[in-house]
């Protein structure tokens, strides 16, 4: 049976449950967090913990689960890098799972990843899951933000008013006398010293028990102190109840240092969810450890953990602490083909199929010999099941097997990734409407499941479309100091738990030049490529060229495909008509691609595309990749267009290893 290991990581202490195929032995140890106790103490804490993880697993793979106030639900920041060096050198194999501190909470039995996980410790927060397809926080935004209800804002609310009574401000209190006995100094010693600290975070949050034993006496400011926390806390569920969409039957797992420290205050607390917003059921979280421990053993299966099923999955991050290094190259040179091989391959985009079904997909591709496929996962296709897939094993098994046989190149989103980055409003409300919050995070669920499928289906690519902030930043204004720069620095920002996971699984990330994206052109594509590379160095990120989306904007074709070497992972192939009358022009299909003259896309050979010249450029141009025939004619049924397009590569890309010259 796999070790299991948990750990949760709260403001104040850290608690391991130490590896084991039982319930293992609980250690405590000092924050972890940096925000707590400084970068150097918190890695301190890491490192003892991890020494102790090492330890027991005896150089033996283990499987754990950190839970940290840390980790944000849509970025974990540095925290994979930070635990996985840590965790190497401590020493510890195997694989993790990361996550806020609330979500174990969420996803452990009872709730199962319906309802709402309250968190009242050194800090505050909330997250829920319902009946929208996303996952809500509330709060959790350090004490400067947020933290209303929690430990610290009960502390800090205690000394201020301690502080008050002692020079005549405020009421009288037996909070002062409570804090000097605890802490051995005046309310205005114990204020001054504490704001000398350089991380007062945990300090302040371990005077809120003076304040609730206070209350418990019957002392009045006491009462309106722990009165408004309960106010803030009840809110707070209440936020994250509605923008989840949390109806009928719902529960709450409740926990955190306070609740612990004074059972009364949870005793009110509960009565009052049950009364005011008709929670089900209140479930204390007695040991949110354990809590963490019982999420990890409801995510193994087969001896292999998985991230939650739902829209939990995407705000947990999987840790393969034994990565291949070869999985972990940014921009990894394509190996030589094999002998007999040929240097381009035909592909086909299985997105013009969207409607018919996957079975009627890959019976079109066998149909057409296409070397390779690529598979999206676009809600909007149809072809699978994305959201299935993420929490139904027998649904992956099934897709696996649907799928042997063919190679598949490439898994793409081009429609729910989109939303990642925009537009928000009416433009995209055909694929998810709704807030942008609720959209971003649809789009990023979206966009790291596709990644997980591509790394589960061995394909090494996935190509994602995230959108544009504003696509009129390509003009500047006067005066102005806003450029299309900024366009890109929202791009690797928002993108950034992407490039991660697909380093995580040794997936290349394939970025599509086109009107519509941050990459439109050579020299944004250029600039986001090298902006991807510093933003996350351990990301291979390369471009997958389409010559008539360029050709579309007026720029030349045959030039699209030179000069990227390496930075080439694939190509798309269809032609282009350009409309150069007067009169609008007649037929199905057209559209614009910004200011210039209508365009529709064509079947190869039937638009004004020089395709032999751009075949003769990728081959001059050493690229051993897949050239995919993407269907977008309105004038030819679609397995007519395919047909014609895979006939003229094959007319012009070699068969063979050409003899050159011989005389």
């Amino acid at each position: 049976m796999t070790a299991l290991w948990a750990v949760d990581a709260g403001g104040s202490t850290t608690s391991l449950i130490v590896p084991s195929p039982g319930p293992g032995v609980v250690r405590t140890y000092g924050p972890v967090n940096p925000a707590s106790v400084g970068a150097d103490a918190a890695d301190r804490a890491l490192r003892a913990l991890f020494g102790e993880v090492a330890a027991a697993l005896d150089g033996r793979p283990g499987t754990g689960w950190i839970a940290t106030a840390t980790v944000d639900l849509a970025d974990p920041g540095g925290e994979p890098d930070r635990l996985r060096a840590l965790a190497r050198e401590a020493g510890v194999h195997g694989r993790l799972l990361l996550s806020n501190d609330a979500l174990p909470w969420l996803v452990a039995p009872p709730l199962d990843g319906r309802g709402v996980a309250l968190v009242c410790g050194t800090g505050s927060g909330f997250i829920a899951a319902g009946d929208r397809a996303v996952l809500t926080r509330v709060g959790g935004c350090e004490y400067l933000g947020s933290d209303e209800g929690s430990a610290f804002d009960l502390g800090l609310a205690g000394l201020r008013a301690a502080v008050r009574a002692e020079d005549g401000r405020g009421p009288a209190t037996a909070i002062g006398a409570r804090l000097a006995d605890r802490h051995g100094a005046t309310p205005a010693e114990l204020a001054r010293r504490l704001a000398a600290e350089a991380f007062p975070k945990a300090a302040v949050a371990a005077l809120a028990p003076a304040v609730c034993d206070a209350w418990l006496d019957g002392d009045g400011p006491a009462a309106a102190l722990v009165s408004a926390a309960l106010d803030e806390l009840v809110l707070g569920v209440r936020a994250a109840r509605d923008r989840a969409g949390l109806t009928g039957h719902w529960s709450v797992a409740a926990g955190g240092g306070v609740l612990r420290g004074c059972p009364p205050l949870l005793t009110e607390l509960t009565r009052r969810l049950r009364s005011e917003l008709s929670a089900a059921e209140v479930v204390p979280v007695a040991e949110p450890v354990a809590s963490v421990h019982a999420a990890l053993r409801n995510h193994v299966r087969d001896g292999r953990v998985r991230p939650p099923d739902g829209p939990a999955g995407g705000a947990t991050w999987l840790i393969d602490l034994d990565p291949a290094p070869s999985r972990t190259r940014p921009n990894p040179t394509p190996p030589p083909p094999e002998a007999g091989d040929p240097q381009v391959r035909i592909g086909l985009c299985l997105a013009a199929w969207g409607g018919s079904g996957l079975a009627a997909a890959l019976e079109q591709a066998a149909l057409f010999e296409a070397d390779a496929v690529d598979l999206p996962t676009d809600t909007t296709s149809g072809l699978l099941d994305l959201a299935r897939w993420s929490r139904d094993e027998a649904y992956r098994a099934e897709l696996r097997a649907a799928l042997a046989g063919v190679r598949v190149g490439c898994v793409s989103n081009s429609r729910d990734t989109q939303l990642l980055l925009g537009p928000h409003g009416p433009h995209t409300d055909p694929v998810l409407e709704g807030s942008e919050q609720a959209k971003r995070e649809h789009a990023l669920r979206h966009a790291l499941d596709t990644v997980r499928l591509a790394a589960d289906l061995g394909a090494p690519h996935a190509r994602l479309m995230f959108g544009v902030p504003d696509v009129a930043r390509w003009l500047s204004w006067w005066h102005s100091t806003v450029s299309w720069a900024d366009n890109v620095t929202d791009w690797c920002e928002r993108a950034r738990p992407v490039l991660r996971l697909a380093a995580e699984h040794g997936v290349t990330l394939l970025v599509e030049p086109h009107p519509k994206q941050v990459a439109y052109d050579r020299a944004s594509a250029r600039h986001l490529l090298d902006a991807a590379a510093r933003a996350e160095p351990r990301a291979a990120v390369r471009l997958c060229v389409d010559p008539a989306n360029l050709a579309a904007t007026g720029h030349d074709p045959v030039d699209a495909v030179r000069g990227w070497g390496t930075d080439l992972g694939a190509a798309h192939a269809k032609d282009l008509q350009v409309w150069r009358g007067a009169e609008a022009p007649r037929g199905a299909g057209w559209s614009r691609y910004g200011p210039g003259p209508p365009i529709r896309f064509r079947a190869l050979g039937a638009g004004g595309l020089p395709w032999p010249a751009i075949v003769s450029a990728l081959l001059d141009e050493d690229f051993h990749g897949v050239l995919y025939v993407e269907h977008e004619d309105a004038l030819l049924p679609r397995e007519q267009s395919v047909g014609v397009s895979a006939r003229l590569l094959r007319e012009l890309l070699p068969r063979a290893r050409p003899q050159g010259r011989t005389w």
